[in-house]
């Protein structure tokens, strides 16, 4: 028996173990639930993955001061392209309009954050 529901942008399909969710914060992301296992099929990178390489609410390296404009990932780390999220006192930042892409480990803000506003930001890790 299947059951397919929308609500809210959101859309799943039920089954007796396993319930697939379309993820509307990562586009083209696909969360896949079953009694044993969670993970996520992504077509950026074309492969499963799971939640372990989930980067959610970190921090930068780097202090806002009004003048920096390039920051730095957590740990060393690396995200995949395309799949960075930030976050400036809680308000999304928009790609290209607000920040680029530098290279896997860091972005740059169009405008440098005052040393007054909070950078979080979400990611899949490399």
């Amino acid at each position: 028996m299947r059951t397919i529901s929308k609500t809210n942008g959101y859309r799943s399909i039920a089954r007796a173990t396993a319930l697939r969710v379309v993820a509307p914060f990562l586009s083209n992301n696909k969360i896949i639930k079953s009694n044993r296992q969670i993970k996520v099929n992504n077509a950026k990178i074309g492969s499963n993955m799971d939640f372990t390489r989930f980067r959610i609410n970190k921090s930068v390296v780097e202090t806002p001061n009004g003048v920096l404009k390039v920051f730095t990932l957590p740990d060393s780390e690396s995200y995949v392209s395309g799949l960075l999220e930030i976050y400036l006192d809680g308000i999304q930042q928009i790609k290209d309009t607000d920040w680029t892409e530098t290279t896997l480990q860091t972005f740059t803000f169009v405008n440098a954050p005052d040393s007054d506003e909070n950078i979080r930001i979400n990611y899949i890790k490399q």
